[in-house]
């Protein structure tokens, strides 16, 4: 059921996506939804954060241990996010953009685990940076600006069906990396 939400929460977003869609694409049956979780679509869209979170948390940590110079690391990232979306022929977005612009203030859980999953992918971009030569200050800074534009690259080359959003955020991430890193 987790993928299946996923899937369609990358397609339509969170509130774009009702329960019973969500038993449909999975083939659950009802009782094992709330078997499963009892707090209903809620949960599950947490759940789900939770696991994208912790996905991707690790892809930046390997790409960071791997010992990539910063130019190699941001260009890995976007280029990574860039055939997440020609992959999905641009109708899907990253499940968390589009589960973060989703929900309301009704859905505490869910917001706690969008902060979390953000902060944990904002903590190994910082850690890649100040490895790298940055200082903490510039480390956080560049962190901040690489998630902001991976998730905004997400978002607009759905849009425009095009991975060159993806392209021109590698170009700007990588130019605010070479002001940020000391001369």
């Amino acid at each position: 059921m987790l993928s299946a939400a996923v899937e369609l929460f990358r397609e339509r977003g969170y509130a774009g996506v009702g329960v019973a869609e969500l038993l449909a694409k999975s083939g659950a049956p009802r009782g094992s939804l709330y078997f499963h979780f009892p707090g209903g679509k809620e949960q599950i869209g947490a759940e789900v954060v939770a696991r994208v979170g912790a996905e991707v948390a690790t892809r930046f940590r390997e790409l960071h241990e791997s010992g990539v110079d910063i130019e190699t690391f941001i260009e890995r990232v976007f280029k990574a996010s860039a055939k997440e979306s020609k992959d999905r022929r641009y109708k899907a977005s990253c499940p968390m953009a589009a589960i973060a612009t989703g929900y309301g203030e009704g859905n505490p859980k869910l917001a706690a685990a969008v902060r979390v999953a953000f902060s944990s992918w904002e903590a190994e971009i910082r850690k890649a940076a100040v490895a790298r030569g940055m200082s903490e200050a510039n480390a956080a800074i560049f962190a901040s600006a690489t998630l902001a534009a991976m998730e905004g690259a997400f978002v607009i080359s759905k849009a425009q069906e095009s991975s060159d959003p993806h392209k021109n955020a590698c170009r700007a991430i990588t130019a605010l990396a070479a002001a940020l890193l000391p001369h």
